[in-house]
């Protein structure tokens, strides 16, 4: 079966998880892909976040409370997603070389996604370097590297090593470039939004589970604009089946100037 091993920097704040790696393992999982997740956490947070995994299929065994006990060990993986809040810490800057290469040996896609970082600007772009695929929001990227146009801040984190670029555009979809793809993916049409909450992170769990499969770029990001567009439809964290992402998009329309309803 195919699995992700996602890297985060996972806290339970007043009984909500924090860290987009939780929720992308939670999509991955619907979707019918194994996803463990690699964190150091608090002591205090154990139960609460343990709780969340056992409740949506999410392996956790690979979270500790001490940093020996840390494994990078990737074999078997089908590809490894880290988040923006696991680059920047003390950890996991300091271990990302490492894991990079070991992607690198095995021919694992290696999926770096941001968050707003800007204070460790130089943290992220030396994370980008030699990633398999960059994600980052277009607002993210404004303040890590200064550009506002999608296609510039594309051409910029390609220079700098990585080797595909998403950055999404809000109501407007994504756009993506690799070396040999580029191109703008619409987002779907709405039939009601209701809570915009974790659509980046659904976003985030389709594109990895197109990248598994080898999409050409162009159709890992379309398929992630419809879990994305999906998530906005429902209240809370909502994260489509396989079967119910089919659907949706056999039967709904590109909205090609950006969903209106939100």
């Amino acid at each position: 079966m195919r699995k992700v091993l996602l890297f985060g920097a996972i806290s339970a704040d007043g009984g909500n998880i924090s860290d987009c790696a939780a929720y992308v393992a939670a999509g991955l999982v619907k979707l019918g892909i194994s996803a463990a997740v690699c964190a150091k956490i608090k002591q205090e947070d154990i139960e609460t976040i343990r709780v969340f995994f056992t409740e949506n299929g999410i392996d956790g065994e690979m979270l500790f409370t001490d940093e020996k006990q840390f494994d990078l060990n990737v074999s078997g993986i089908s590809a490894v997603f880290v988040t923006g809040d696991f680059a920047v810490s003390e950890l996991g800057f300091g271990l990302l070389k490492e894991l990079r290469e070991k992607c690198d040996s095995l021919q694992i896609p290696l999926i770096l996604a941001t968050s707003n970082h800007s204070e460790f600007s130089d943290r992220i772009n030396e994370a980008a370097r030699g990633a398999s695929v960059f994600l980052t929001s277009i607002e993210d990227a404004q303040k890590l590297c200064g550009l506002s146009d999608a296609e510039k801040i594309a051409e910029h984190y390609l220079s700098l090593g990585a080797n595909k670029v998403v950055v999404t555009l809000d109501k407007q979809g994504a756009f993506y470039k690799s070396r040999v793809e580029c191109g703008s993916a619409p987002t779907f049409r709405a039939d009601r939004v209701v809570d915009t909450t974790g659509a980046g992170d659904a976003f985030a769990a389709g594109l990895t589970s197109g990248i598994i499969e080898e999409l050409p770029l162009g159709e890992a990001v379309v398929r992630a604009n419809a879990c994305g567009c999906m998530a906005i439809q429902h209240e809370g964290l909502y994260m489509p089946a396989a079967d119910k992402l089919r659907e949706y998009m056999l039967s709904h329309r590109f909205v090609v100037d950006g969903c209106k309803d939100f």
